[in-house]
């Protein structure tokens, strides 16, 4: 069985907390009802025009499922720093440290975050499993199904895309007409 789904984190700055009506909020939690995310961990910071403070913390995970993945995560990073015995050790470590909630953002983590925004800005940090890939991902896991590659494609990576096209065209036309004013290979 298939303990997560993938997991993501979203980061998105608000340059105008004006504009910010509870949309975005709403919209999640309609994700989280209707079963299709998980919300791990939301954190929303409000800079005032003065420059205070304020956040929340959201999670939709109890107790018991804070530790489970806390020993999940915490075996990951132990296997890959030291293989099986350090996948056991990790798991143990993760587990303990979410046990004594010693998890999520503290306040002075939050006032680092907050010091890097502009002063009546907001910035939200999101980390959601997909629960609606989670079928999909068991049954490739039990056909042996190896990720090759996984990445969301944003507009700006598109943007980026058609400027490196745009720049290879440059270079193939400099470099036919350098070949036709050489008169071809041949010439």
């Amino acid at each position: 069985m298939v303990e997560y789904g993938p997991i993501q984190m979203i980061a998105i700055g608000f340059p105008d907390i004006e504009k910010l009506d509870g949309a975005l909020l709403k919209e999640i939690f309609q994700l989280s009802e209707a079963r299709l995310i998980r919300v791990l961990g939301l954190l929303a910071v409000v800079k005032d025009e003065k420059g205070k403070i304020a956040s929340v913390q959201i999670t939709e995970l109890s107790d018991e499922d804070r530790i489970k993945l806390g020993a999940a995560v915490g075996a990951l990073i132990g296997f890959g720093a030291a293989g099986g015995e350090g996948a056991i050790a990790g798991a143990q470590a993760g587990a303990d440290r979410a046990a004594h909630k010693d998890f999520g953002l503290t306040k002075n983590q939050i006032k680092d975050i907050a010091k890097d925004i502009p002063n009546n800005t907001a910035a939200g940090l999101l980390l959601i499993e997909h629960l609606w890939a989670k079928k999909f991902k068991e049954i490739a896991m039990k056909k042996h199904g190896v990720v090759l590659a996984n990445s969301f494609i944003s507009p700006l990576a598109l943007v980026e895309l058609g400027s490196e096209l745009a720049e290879g065209a440059i270079i193939a036309d400099r470099a036919h007409d350098i070949y036709e004013l050489k008169g071809g290979l041949c010439g």
